[in-house]
């Protein structure tokens, strides 16, 4: 039986990372991370390809775009795609490839650690067991393996900072987990409907702006000014945010965005549910003003899905 062609792509992370002098920095290759998988090399064949060494809070856009082109290039010549990633920005890039690799036929599976591989007490090793066993499950989609829990890409958070079981799904149920050395998918497998389409083109002029108590209205307005097409809004609850009954009354300045080209997208601060802005008098004025419902999406894959369908509206009228 042939064996099944896994492509790793590193692109650094605490996994990665070695003590320096100035604390923790990526160091260690990719082939250095296989090498404490070694059970794998007589289950599949590993190649493994360096694209980035960095910590992930300097992951930018363009690097989604050079994730997302790599494995579209060598989507024909693998079976599955293992993405090594530091944590802090893994469910930014997971969502961005959900949306970037449209009806991709292969698994797609982000890993990290919470801990650099080969110190004591490191989720390292077994979290890139729970991404090989996810690789070679063969369920196609862009997914994050991390603390035995297989998530969905474009579903994902970072919820802690420190425990070892940093992320969480937010508004789909578990992809599958991965215990005692077993794999089970808790989900029914994706119906690929369409050709597999590449959008590597990104519009990053999205912002993200929470609502709080004291934030004046010329705070959005001070973002349509600086350029932005997009604007994520992080309101309360169900996607409150203040109108004409509040000394901060933000409906003028939806007028001022409106005018200006610039989109609106309301999602909410509480982790769970998504919004619904239909529910209470003071979304639906907003939603009159032409505030768009963000839906279940998090923020995470708000600004991605924004950000490409900005680029690809710009490139569609010219």
């Amino acid at each position: 039986m042939k064996k099944k062609q896994i492509c790793v792509l590193a692109t650094g992370g605490t996994i990665a990372s070695r003590p320096t002098p100035n604390g923790l920095m990526p160091a260690l290759s990719g082939e250095d991370l296989l090498a404490s998988v070694p059970e794998f090399q007589e289950t599949c064949d590993v190649c493994c390809v360096q694209l980035l060494q960095l910590d992930s809070t300097n992951i930018q856009p363009e690097h989604w775009i050079h994730m997302a082109r790599a494995v579209a290039e060598r989507r024909t010549q693998y079976d599955a795609f293992i993405i090594t990633h530091g944590t802090d920005t893994m469910a930014y890039s997971a969502a961005a490839l959900s949306f970037m690799l449209e009806n991709i036929d292969c698994p797609v599976v982000f890993t990290g650690s919470q801990l650099p591989s080969g110190v004591p007490g490191t989720d390292a090793e077994q979290n890139l067991l729970t991404a090989f066993h996810a690789a070679l499950g063969g369920r196609a989609g862009v997914y994050i393996a991390f603390g035995g829990k297989i998530l969905f890409g474009d579903d994902a958070r970072k919820l802690c900072s420190m425990q070892l079981p940093a992320f969480g799904n937010i508004n789909r149920p578990l992809a599958g987990r991965f215990a005692g050395g077993h794999l089970t998918w808790l989900t029914e497998a994706p119906n690929i409907e369409g050709a597999f389409r590449l959008h590597d083109q990104l519009d990053t002029r999205v912002a993200v702006l929470k609502i709080v108590p004291g934030l004046q209205p010329k705070m959005l307005e001070l973002f349509v000014d600086a350029g932005c097409r997009a604007i994520i809004l992080e309101g309360y609850g169900l996607g409150g945010i203040p109108d004409q009954e509040s000394p901060a009354n933000f409906l003028p300045a939806f007028t001022y965005a409106k005018e200006h080209g610039c989109r609106l997208v309301c999602t909410t601060q509480c982790t769970y549910d998504g919004v619904a802005m239909d529910c209470y008098e003071i979304g639906i004025r907003a939603q009159q003003l032409g505030v768009a419902s963000g839906g279940r999406l998090t923020t995470e894959a708000l600004l991605a899905k924004l950000m490409i369908e900005l680029a690809e509206h710009a490139a569609g009228s010219k």
